[in-house]
């Protein structure tokens, strides 16, 4: 049960809807103790034909979100999608184990992008954007790349590792958000809740003076 805020209306309460299957991205909102609910859509993230990846994240998280935000009117749904990508090539989730050594192959030695983009939408309201990171893999071996794989870590991955796994040993450095990598813009998410005012009916959150 919800309880209720002084001076907010009862309808404000709604949690977010999150659209969203990703276990990371519930993460950072449990750990943000940000109230939500999981509605994940049913989309078809085929890229099209030359689709820049920045283009293929911002255009499938606002999919998302319209789909759920359809069905859900007068409440706010957060979408989010992730890739990686190299010289301009994008590199979803592995399809089966050669295609995960194939990307891990592409990636070691050197810098790649992470491309996640982010939709918070309510009705006819749409906020969206892409985050872009650098990130800088260690020389691999072949040999090393294939015990990564044999983890299954990489399998259900987009660019065939996690950052926050066994993938984290494999970082040498990384040029702007951690949690952009992760799945989830969360410097970038917070400025526009707080933008937007929502931290106070969803949390109790003070507004600034």
């Amino acid at each position: 049960m919800t309880e209720t805020l002084p001076g907010v209306p009862e309808a404000a309460l709604q949690p977010l809807i999150l659209a969203s299957g990703s276990p990371r991205r519930r993460h950072w909102l449990e750990a943000m103790r940000i109230p939500f609910e999981l509605q994940p859509p049913q989309v078809d993230e085929t890229p099209l034909l030359d689709e820049e990846p920045g283009d293929l994240v911002l255009r499938l998280a606002e999919l998302k979100a319209e789909v759920v935000a359809r069905r859900n009117p007068g409440r706010w749904v957060m979408a989010a999608d992730t890739t990686v990508a190299v010289d301009h090539h994008t590199l979803n989730k592995p399809v089966d184990v050669e295609d995960a050594v194939r990307m891990l192959t592409l990636i070691q030695g050197r810098a790649h992008q992470v491309h996640t983009g982010f939709c918070l939408q309510k009705n006819d309201t749409t906020h969206s954007f892409v985050d872009t990171a650098q990130v800088f893999f260690r020389p691999l071996t072949e040999a090393q790349i294939r015990w990564y794989v044999g983890t299954r870590e990489p399998m259900d991955k987009a660019g065939a590792y996690a950052i926050q796994g066994v993938g984290a040993l494999f970082i040498e450095a990384v040029e702007g958000s951690f949690s952009t990598v992760m799945g989830l813009p969360v410097e970038r998410m917070g400025a526009l809740f707080f933008h937007l005012g929502l931290l106070k009916p969803w949390m109790g959150f003070p507004q600034g003076s």
